[in-house]
């Protein structure tokens, strides 16, 4: 980044340097230009009157004879009337508009033809609005000794000026350059932010220049990427919500909450091996509603699905985080209870057969009553799952023989 601050400082230096030559350069010849339109003034006064003369006496201009006859009538009066006012005295070349000599010289003589083409910015003699004439100084003026001082002078003021400028120049140029890396600087610090991660970035804005507009127009996208990202986030966060409810959906039961037969054939799978590979207990129940067909048809359909409902809630409140519940169909319910012997399984499957005999069930409908019946296989030698839900169900029916309400084991 220094580099575009060196540029700058670089650029703006040799530009002064540049402009201080091409002054320093051609300041000599603007003032010996000068010099010699001074020093040619009252000669091209004086041909201006010497030809308006002519004109006057004679109707034709602009011929060799023409010119040679204004040589010689003219001669002593422009000797006369051309003397510089000033100290410089210069030779020159003098012809009229076709580029007759109007003055001999030392290789021509007047009324020579002579091309226009070798003159050097000439000067233009004009009467009444038309060019009647050109002069051109022969050689350079010859400068004085108070020419030469003052040229020398001029000289000292440039080179003094130069190193003004530049003084000033450089400290302007590194404030400058410095103000614009500081700019450059806040965009590069947040755009490697937001390739971090952190994307929300704003930088402030202090000039009205094109790094403002930059800054600006980083702003704005900024603003939009963020946007964008958050809806894109929640966008993702509500199609996980999604899937998690389909999920929840596909593998719970609608009516109780409690896990589908299917749901829990796979999990019961999964803890049997682990059970098995770590010589751990567990124990497979299955219990059902009492009299539930009764329930239904003295009460209601409306009735027996309340007393599902309240009964799923029971066994969800009465088993651990580790155990297994799922609706296996009607009124029928299983568990899988893991690290879990006969004498644990027995007693919390009896804790929860009272807290349902016990449930407040006249609440739900007068003279409602509602017991569970359990079947426990808790036999570390039966390894497949659909054997020990059999000896579950086993225990199951002999519950229901026996008198309902109680818990029965294999032994």
């Amino acid at each position: 980044m220094n580099s575009i601050k060196i540029k700058l400082i670089s650029s703006l230096f040799f530009t002064c340097l540049l402009l201080g030559a091409i002054v320093f350069l051609m300041t000599p010849h603007m003032i010996k230009h000068e010099l010699t339109e001074d020093a040619l003034k009252p000669t091209i006064r004086a041909y201006q009157q010497a030809i308006g003369q002519y004109q006057q006496t004679h109707p034709s201009w602009g011929t060799a004879e023409d010119a040679k006859r204004f040589a010689l009538l003219a001669e002593a009066r422009l000797d006369a009337n051309s003397k510089p006012q000033t100290s410089h005295q210069i030779d020159s070349l003098v012809t009229d508009s076709n580029g007759y000599s109007l003055k001999p010289g030392p290789t021509h003589r007047a009324g020579d033809k002579i091309s226009l083409d070798i003159f050097d910015d000439p000067e233009e003699i004009k009467i009444n609005g038309r060019v009647v004439a050109y002069i051109s100084p022969i050689d350079e003026i010859p400068l004085s000794a108070s020419d030469k001082t003052y040229l020398h002078s001029v000289e000292e003021t440039l080179q003094f000026s130069l190193l003004a400028a530049i003084a000033m120049i450089l400290p302007f140029a590194a404030w400058k350059g410095s103000q614009i890396t500081r700019s450059l600087n806040q965009l590069i610090e947040a755009v490697n932010k937001m390739a971090e991660g952190d994307l929300q970035q704003q930088v402030k804005i202090n000039t009205r220049d094109e790094i403002g507009l930059l800054a600006n127009a980083f702003n704005s996208m900024n603003t939009r990427l963020v946007n964008a990202y958050r809806e894109l986030e929640e966008s993702h966060q509500l199609i996980e919500q999604q899937a998690e409810q389909l999920k929840e959906l596909s593998i719970r039961d609608e009516l109780t909450g409690l896990y589908n037969r299917r749901f829990f054939n796979e999990e019961a799978k999964l803890l049997l091996s682990n059970a098995s590979r770590y010589q751990q207990p567990l124990a497979a129940i299955l219990a059902d509603i009492d009299h539930f067909k009764m329930i239904n048809d003295n009460f209601s359909h409306a009735v027996g699905d309340q007393v599902l409902q309240q009964v799923s809630e029971i066994l969800l409140n009465g088993i651990r985080s580790s155990d297994l519940v799922a609706r296996y169909g009607g009124e029928e319910m299983v568990f899988i209870l893991p690290n879990t012997d006969q004498a644990k399984a027995i007693e919390m499957m009896d804790r929860i057969r009272l807290c349902i005999e016990e449930h407040p069930w006249h609440k739900t409908a007068p003279g409602l009553a509602v017991t569970m019946s359990f079947g426990i296989c808790a036999d570390n030698s039966v390894e497949q799952l659909q054997a020990r839900l059999e000896q579950a169900d086993q225990q199951l029916y002999r519950a229901k023989r026996e008198g309902r309400n109680q818990v029965c084991i294999n032994q």
